[in-house]
């Protein structure tokens, strides 16, 4: 009976250290990474960003133009100090002239003048910085 009770009992132990073990590897931290986003409650996946208004090679009215964006694997959040991850928005930039910041996949680009011009859109995370390697995405589009 006694070495039934000290099988038992050791038995017991291992498993114990186990279990403790696994508690231990879940509480463990994790170095954010891009595109997962589990642990912010954003999409999971690859980010991506894809121009869809206007299209590549489109001609549209100068003036005023409207950008529209899909995007995958970010959920859209204002500036911060703060990085969080798969948090961010997007970047535009006309002709290489400062961009517009925005956390809409909308946004209205004002006194376009005629002729060629190239788009970025860039996703960018929440403190503004660029994602590594960069999430992009440029056209070509002409206003008449």
């Amino acid at each position: 009976m006694t070495a039934r009770l000290t099988r038992i009992a050791r038995t017991l132990s291992v498993l114990g250290v186990i279990a403790a073990l696994g508690l231990l590897a879940g509480c463990a931290g994790t170095t954010p990474v891009p595109g997962d986003t589990s642990s912010t409650g954003a999409e999971t996946g690859p980010m991506s960003v894809k121009v869809l208004e206007p299209t590549e090679g489109a001609e549209v009215a100068a003036g005023t133009v409207t950008v529209r964006v899909e995007t995958t694997g970010i959920t859209f959040a204002m500036p911060s100090n703060t990085l969080v991850a798969g948090e961010g928005h997007v970047h535009f930039t006309l002709d290489d002239r400062p961009f517009v910041m925005s956390v809409e996949k909308q946004v209205t680009l004002e006194d376009v003048e005629p002729g060629s011009h190239t788009l970025k859109a860039e996703l960018v995370q929440n403190d503004t910085q660029p994602f590594s390697p960069p999430v992009e995405q440029i056209i070509e589009f002409t206003a008449k």
